[in-house]
């Protein structure tokens, strides 16, 4: 054989085994005309759609599909022209057979027999009946941020759209779970097929949603087509009502890190449920309310470094005998902090995407103060509470642990309250951390227990010494059997786990009383004592006076 066969030979064989790989990864493929036209199709085509490859040749591809997914597969196949890819589209395809067909299709765009966008259509994948994924409102933050650097640089211009779908929530409630999930499905693959590189698309509450795209992109055909791909879900025909706003990110709004924070509160704002800050806020006031935010964060940052804050205690008590257990560490500000109250700060803080480097500073002050009193021979122990979202961030778990490691205190003096923990979403990791945690000797709180099965998912998710019932179910619970019964299981349940309970709002000898009848071990509120910056005097297993609730 001459070396001109041997070569024709592997070349047959490289191009069977790159055909091979591909059927492996897909059931069909369609090359596509710039004008959407099929040129070629091979595959499992006939098993699709009931029609021959050859048959299909100079067909729209756009005709194949429903009525109510073509204006997300005409968007996908002008981000392929422009961007190289597209995908992962989830559409439906009229099989020719009854029902619509759900496919995921990808697409590569070449320039070659004068340009063609190449499809793989896999059917096994989108029948999984798996909703496309879309960003946090982290992720979609950071690429926002991504997107404002690259229009610096001067790269490629793009804007921010928001999506506000009012109505989606019943419009969800009314569908079978089968059906909601097929149209949530169609809603982020729609979303998606804008996105630059159709990855810059987010999800930050049941119905808002953004998107950063090129700033030819037709968002008014974006809102059209998933208001009628809702109408047709919806068992009632009432559908849902699609607001957007766009901003140009054009690099002059936001430059450093502090300003990319600044965009994710301008998010968090925009996604709460009860939130007073509409689309129309945001198309109006987005310059001023990034500006604002952007000063707050600065102010934040100031009020952390120059430690402008104090720490207060306030006791938690052993409901059987009075005797103090240990103080939760509270902070109270000095003036010209960037929010009026306590609260505000923390609820900022966590929103902008900055509570991290507060609770470092929180736990460095509560440990200068328990070297103190180590120095005083005396004992005392400490809460200090950790955002879920700080738990999230690498960089401030090795800052707490290098922390840690300067600690000469009894480490039982250093306990630590997990609050938001709605925010952790690598549960896994998270608990790694609690433990090691645990491991050197720092009790863990879970804080905020209330009602629903989140709660009890991350009971069962990580591993704690306490838990922490949410101050209004203790108060509600008191006015009703059921409230009591709630109560108690849950007392019952963290006995037989090993793990301690302590209930929230005492303000009452009732409330005490109330507690420690369905099982609760400790507790905390007025009725033991407001939070103080002087416990200086406090011994252990000291029994406190209670106090009035109005003192």
């Amino acid at each position: 054989m001459s070396n001109n066969e041997i070569q024709s030979t592997e070349v047959r064989r490289d191009r069977d085994r790159f055909v091979a790989f591909a059927f492996s990864a897909a059931d069909a493929f369609v090359e596509l005309d710039d004008e959407q036209k099929i040129r070629y199709a091979t595959g499992a085509i006939k098993t699709l759609i009931n029609m021959d490859g050859g048959d299909l040749v100079g067909q729209n591809f756009l005709d194949l599909i429903v009525p109510d997914d073509r204006a997300m597969m005409a968007a996908g196949c002008e981000m392929a022209v422009k961007q190289g890819r597209c995908g992962p589209l989830r559409l439906r395809l009229l099989s020719g057979t009854g029902d619509p067909l759900r496919l995921e299709l990808r697409g590569t765009y070449l320039p070659i027999n004068g340009g063609g966008l190449f499809l793989s259509l896999n059917r096994g994948v989108a029948n999984q009946g798996a909703v496309t994924d879309l960003m946090d409102k982290e992720g979609f933050a950071d690429a926002a941020h991504e997107a404002i650097k690259a229009a610096r640089r001067g790269d490629r211009p793009a804007v921010m759209t928001m999506l506000d779908l009012r109505g989606l929530d019943d419009l969800m409630a009314r569908m079978d779970e089968s059906d909601a999930a097929d149209l949530m499905t169609d809603i982020n693959a729609n979303i998606q097929a804008r996105a630059i590189a159709g990855e810059t698309a987010g999800r930050f509450d049941n119905d808002k949603f953004g998107v950063v795209h090129d700033p030819d992109v037709d968002i008014p055909a974006l809102e059209d087509a998933i208001g009628a791909r809702a109408l047709e879900a919806d068992p009632e025909g009432e559908g849902i009502k699609v607001h957007s706003a766009s901003i140009a990110l054009d690099g002059d709004e936001l430059s450093d890190f502090d300003d990319a924070k600044a965009l994710l509160y301008t998010i968090n704002k925009f996604s709460e449920e009860r939130s007073k800050f509409t689309i129309k806020d945001l198309q109006q006031g987005y310059k001023l309310m990034l500006n604002e935010t952007r000063a707050k964060i600065v102010t934040f940052k100031n009020v952390v470094a120059s430690g402008e804050f104090d720490v207060y205690y306030q006791p938690v008590v052993e409901l059987e005998t009075r005797d103090v257990h240990h103080y939760e560490a509270l902070v109270r500000l000095h003036s010209g902090g960037p929010e009026d109250s306590p609260f505000r700060f923390i609820t900022f803080a966590e929103d902008a995407g900055v509570i991290a480097e507060f609770d470092l500073a929180m736990c460095a002050r509560v440990m200068r103060f328990l070297e103190s009193i180590k120095k005083q021979e005396r004992e005392l122990s400490v809460a200090v509470n950790l955002s879920g979202r700080s738990l999230e961030s690498p960089a401030f778990l090795q800052k707490l642990i290098q922390l840690l490691g300067h600690f000469t205190p009894p480490r039982s003096w250093l306990q630590f309250e997990i609050t938001e923990s709605s925010t952790i979403h690598d549960l896994e990791a998270t608990n790694a951390f609690l433990k090691s945690l645990r491991e050197l000797g720092h009790a863990v709180c879970l804080d905020d227990f209330g009602s629903g099965s989140s709660a009890f998912q991350y009971l069962n998710a990580l591993d704690v010494d306490c838990v922490k019932i949410d101050g209004i179910y203790v108060q509600e619970a008191q006015a009703s059997a059921k409230g009591k019964a709630f109560i108690r299981s849950i007392a019952t349940l963290c006995k037989d786990l090993g793990i301690d309970t302590v209930g929230e709002m005492v303000e009452t000898d009732a409330s005490a009383d109330f507690l420690r009848e369905v099982g609760v071990r400790y507790g905390q509120g007025y009725l033991f004592g407001k939070p103080t910056k002087d416990i200086s005097g406090w011994r252990p297993s000291e029994r406190v006076q209670t106090v009035s609730a109005q003192s």
